[in-house]
């Protein structure tokens, strides 16, 4: 039953829009109470990504603020059972997204108002002032943040344990990713979905960041995939239920992590009322805020099964720090075997060359610092101009610093030197005509990037953060601060250019750490076996 309010036809791009979105929620909330008389009260959001949804256990009581100027209508959804509980949910259906906010939904960055003097008189200055509270605050977070594993009672034999229910349906495994946007732990969450579908999984993804989820097209587009919009329709706080309820009416047998906060939350339940469940997750940098997502891992780990992390510094924090178990705690790179060639291709750079294409990818958000990254070009380019070298550059990515990039690149001179493409630029062949590739992050876990740029002939030269010492020799690590990132990236390009037996050793390290990563096992090498006995009923 229905009462969606229409004073006027209305469009049908948005009636369908509506229509969809409504359908999306009815299908989790039904998911959730199977066995409720469900009433939905429905407005039209401003928002092109959360439907700030209200969920209250009772009756239906209409208030003002229900009935405002975006009001749609109400929705009855009845129950199997005529006396069954009455659930009211609230919903703002977002809107369609705008051109503009397909491309960025993040208002453009803005330097803190008290100190804008500060950015415009020196954005490097600002960037070093702005490192200093950084570490300061990172400084108090080490000595706050709790890194003890949880304690997990087992239960008593004196008390059944849950058994699963039997089941006609498949074997499915839950995904759940922070979101679908561009990131080098969105490839891997991308990667298991494949991975899980080709072991004979069904294979349901959930996503915990409400956001356009711009890659959702990058999901196979198979009949044993199915994105589920919770991230757009259900509070954080009903996770836990909804994973319950999902579990057992889909025969799920598995729940893999990648940067998930609601699925850690829902472990506890997991735990109890579903022990059957294999508890998998995938973590990737240790964030200087309080850690991150390995500190919450490390916290949950005797709710896990199995932490799969893509280095050895990840390995040593699980087993130093929280004592996870050595073998629950697994190493997986984040390579393709068929790209662990024993030989790189030839490195680009040459000694005294006299052309330099320099390139950055990356999300423009501040953990890449792209402020950085034109101040290291602002430098480059002066010491190409006294050195005779032509310096071309290209940045790749989207985000809030975007329109201060191209500002501050027309303020340097830069704009006819540096080129900004989208996300979607082909990067292969980008770093295939790239000389150095600039990885000035304040933090990193090990960065993808950085294997695709040796991969294609390119020499990454990045800040000391995460793992990136186990793919880079010593000669390619800059300092973390600002002014010492900026100078110490230019004498790295300065001292390859001019001492063609350096750059001969730093091309000889980067093959040695290459060889190095290649004799480990990759994601892939370590999850596979892992869906596939899942797939056929045996509990890994």
């Amino acid at each position: 039953m229905s009462d969606l309010a229409s004073q006027k036809p209305a469009d049908p791009a948005l009636a369908a829009h509506v229509a969809a979105s409504i359908a999306e929620a009815r299908g989790i909330y039904r998911t959730l109470f199977p066995t409720r008389r469900l009433h939905y009260v429905l407005s039209m959001g401003h928002d092109p990504v959360w439907s700030r949804p209200e969920v209250t256990e009772g009756p239906h009581l209409p208030r003002p603020q229900d009935l405002g100027a975006d009001y749609l209508g109400t929705i009855t959804c009845p129950s199997p059972h005529p006396d069954a509980p009455e659930v009211t949910i609230r919903l703002a259906i977002p809107r369609p997204p705008t051109p503009g906010e397909l491309r960025q939904t993040d208002a453009p960055w803005r330097p803190i108002r008290r100190l804008d003097w500060l950015f415009r008189a020196s954005p490097l200055a600002y960037e070093q002032m702005r490192y200093g509270a950084e570490m300061l605050r990172k400084r108090r977070a080490d000595r706050q943040a709790d890194r003890v594993a949880m304690p997990l009672g087992r239960g008593s034999a004196l008390i059944g344990t849950p058994r699963p229910p039997a089941s006609d349906k498949r074997p499915a495994i839950l995904i759940g990713m922070h979101w679908l946007e561009m990131g080098g732990a969105e490839k891997l969450g991308f990667d298991t979905v494949r991975w899980a579908l080709a072991a004979g999984l069904r294979v349901f993804v959930v996503a915990s960041i409400p956001s356009i989820q711009r890659l959702a097209d990058r999901l196979p587009d198979h009949p044993d995939v199915t994105f589920i919009r919770l991230d757009r329709y259900l509070p954080h706080a009903l996770w836990p239920r909804y994973v319950e309820r999902l579990a057992l009416a889909e025969n799920i047998r598995a729940v893999h992590i990648h940067h998930c906060t609601p699925l850690y939350d829902s472990l506890p339940m997991l735990r109890m009322h579903l022990p059957w469940v294999q508890t998998i997750d995938s973590t990737h940098i240790i964030e200087y805020a309080n850690g991150g997502y390995p500190r919450i891992s490390g916290v949950w780990s005797n709710y896990l099964d199995m932490q799969h992390v893509i280095s050895r510094e990840l390995v040593d924090y699980m087993q130093g720090t929280f004592h996870a178990p050595a073998g629950q705690v697994v190493l997986g790179r984040m390579l393709d075997r068929d790209d662990t060639a024993a030989s790189l291709p030839p490195l680009r750079l040459t000694a005294g060359q006299k052309t330099l294409h320099v390139s950055f990818i990356g999300r423009l958000y501040y953990q890449k610092r792209p402020v950085v990254v034109v101040e290291c070009l602002r430098a480059l380019d002066a010491w190409a101009t006294r050195n005779g070298v032509t310096l071309s550059a290209t940045i790749v990515g989207e985000g809030p610093f975007e329109a201060t990039l191209v500002a501050l690149l027309r303020l340097h001179g830069l704009s006819g030197k540096v080129a900004m493409l989208p996300g979607k630029t082909d990067i292969p062949a980008l770093l295939g005509r790239s000389d150095i590739l600039l990885l000035p992050s304040n933090n990193e876990g090990l960065a993808l990037v950085c294997y695709e740029a040796v991969a294609h002939g390119c020499i990454p030269i990045s800040t000391r953060v995460g793992s990136q010492d186990e793919v880079l020799p010593e000669g390619l690590l800059v300092p973390l601060a600002p002014r010492a990132t900026v100078r110490q990236t230019v004498a790295a390009v300065d001292a390859m250019w001019r001492d063609a037996d350096l750059l001969a050793r730093h091309k000889d390290g980067l093959q040695q750490a290459w060889t190095r990563l290649s004799a480990d096992p990759t994601a892939e090498e370590v999850l596979t076996p892992v869906y596939r006995r899942i797939a056929e009923g045996t509990r890994a």
